[in-house]
């Protein structure tokens, strides 16, 4: 038996369940992450199996060859799945506003559905396998398309993630596909290794890498994404803020402040659910207005928004002017008018030297503008 197998896989499987665990207990529940922990479950399924097996050949036990058969069938088919699952866990990562059709969904099912009819055939067939009276194992004529299946997944995991990298303008989502492009060329890089060096294991520890680092990666985001409106935090903001008027070279950093007209009016008269709804649409009008553009977009606290952007302040205006039109058509389908407040400050200028300074110019212009649209003096 391959002792440094069996205990990656062993050691793979513990690190696995630790995530599941801390992952369920420290991080907010999400629609994605549930794809995400069927990975994490298919691989350790996986390992488990491939360990019983490393230590099933050539057993002497009078049930051994059942039971080598049922462990090739659990691990022939969870590694598959496992795969399927990543797909899945991409696509809803990449779009995240894109539930998958059903063409999709088939399309993405279908390869699983027929990889399983192989598998379970395979005792009659010895397409995948073969297990004879001595308890030995001898791959079938086609085994190699069980890899074909996972590394295929796998490959339009990297593929959907790299184009969602090339067409997405914003910035945290381009963060992230890219991200999902890396991790998921690790396993295949991994695979090609080892096919070109069939003494080298190594594919195995390469999908334990990608899987950890795409992890921390997720944690990562919930650290500095505001899990409402899912734009950055004002944590983040702030770092990102700080970084950026230190070492940047892309010209002139506007700051502009939103915020929400009346919001206490819309959660005292509709609920705080439909404030929270306010909330998301304010994000996703902030998203497609500054869509073309390299803006930061952030959630500074409450009803209150916060964008950095490098453009010319004559460009400011009219996206300033978009936003309060695109708003105005939201409304037409709202019982209440969501509208903002805006104001912006630009780094160098007008005494905006400090951070402290350009945060409390751009709050203050957005102060006067409140109270111009309540006909009140600054």
């Amino acid at each position: 038996m391959n002792t440094g197998i069996a205990e990656i896989n062993i050691l793979g499987s513990i690190l696995f369940v630790l995530l599941i665990f801390h992952g369920k207990t420290a991080v907010p529940e999400q629609n994605s992450h549930k794809f995400f922990y069927a990975v994490l479950f298919f691989i350790i399924v996986t390992l488990t199996a491939d360990t019983i097996l490393l230590f099933m050949k050539e057993t002497p036990l009078q049930a051994a060859r059942f039971i080598h058969y049922f462990f090739l069938f659990i691990y022939g088919i969870a590694t598959v799945v496992g795969a399927y699952y990543w797909l899945i866990f991409t696509h809803n990562e990449t779009l995240p506003d894109i539930q998958c059709q059903p063409n999709v969904r088939k399309a993405y099912t279908l390869p699983l559905i027929t990889w399983v009819f192989i598998a379970l055939s395979s005792p009659y067939t010895h397409w995948i396998f073969i297990v004879d009276e001595k308890n030995c194992f001898t791959p079938g004529s086609f085994s190699y398309l069980q890899d074909i299946f996972i590394y295929g997944y796998i490959f339009a995991s990297a593929f959907l993630a790299f184009i969602r990298y090339c067409k997405e303008t914003i910035l945290e989502q381009r963060k992230l596909c890219l991200h999902l492009f890396i991790y998921s060329m690790i396993p295949l890089l991994g695979k090609c290794v080892e096919v070109a060096f069939p003494g080298l294991n190594i594919a195995t520890p390469t999908i334990v890498i990608s899987i950890v680092m795409l992890y921390l990666s997720n944690l990562k985001k919930e650290i500095y994404l505001d899990p409402l409106t899912k734009l950055y935090n004002r944590r983040q903001f702030q770092l990102h803020l700080a970084q950026n008027t230190k070492l940047s070279k892309q010209g002139k950093i506007f700051l502009i402040f939103f915020d929400i007209n009346n919001f206490k009016a819309i959660n005292d008269k509709f609920g705080h659910v439909e404030g929270d709804k306010a909330l998301i649409m304010v994000a996703q009008t902030l998203r497609v207005v500054f869509s073309d553009t390299n803006a930061y977009l952030s959630r500074y606290g409450g009803d209150e928004f916060a964008v950095i952007l490098y453009k010319e302040e004559k460009e400011v205006v009219s996206y300033l002017k978009q936003i309060d039109l695109s708003l105005i058509d939201i409304s037409k389908e709202l019982p209440y008018n969501l509208s903002l407040s805006a104001g912006y400050s630009i780094y160098g200028e007008d005494d905006a030297t400090t951070l402290e300074s350009l945060v409390q110019a751009a709050d203050r212009k957005m102060y006067c503008d409140k109270q111009k649209k309540k006909n009140s003096p600054c």
